[in-house]
């Protein structure tokens, strides 16, 4: 029985993409995305919102108070996952890990 080439990418600490000289997966690639640190804030602040408000947000006085439809929950999860693999793929998530490796000691 083959192994299942995907198992091999869990746990993986390099960017397979890297790998695949195609200009096609480019953006895929170390460097390859620009990190957009406000959207991603802006995402995950929303879902806050979302899980900590009292209702589900569809009712019009609820929309009023500043609550945030559940219509929108896959939306706003989606969002946060591909600014996180942005900021990922754009090397800020390094620069701030080597600047807390420095702060450690």
């Amino acid at each position: 029985m083959k192994e299942n080439p995907a198992n091999s990418l869990i746990g993986a600490t390099e960017n397979p993409a890297n790998g695949i000289k195609s200009l096609m997966w480019g953006f895929l690639m170390d460097k390859g995305q620009q990190a957009d640190i406000q959207s991603l804030k802006e995402y995950v602040y929303d879902l806050i919102q979302m899980t900590t408000q009292k209702s589900a947000g569809q009712n019009k006085k609820f929309q009023a108070k500043g609550h945030i439809d559940w219509k929108e929950l896959d939306m706003t999860i989606m969002s946060i996952v591909i600014e996180a693999t942005a900021l990922v793929l754009s090397g800020r998530l390094d620069e701030l890990e080597k600047t807390k490796g420095d702060c450690d000691g």
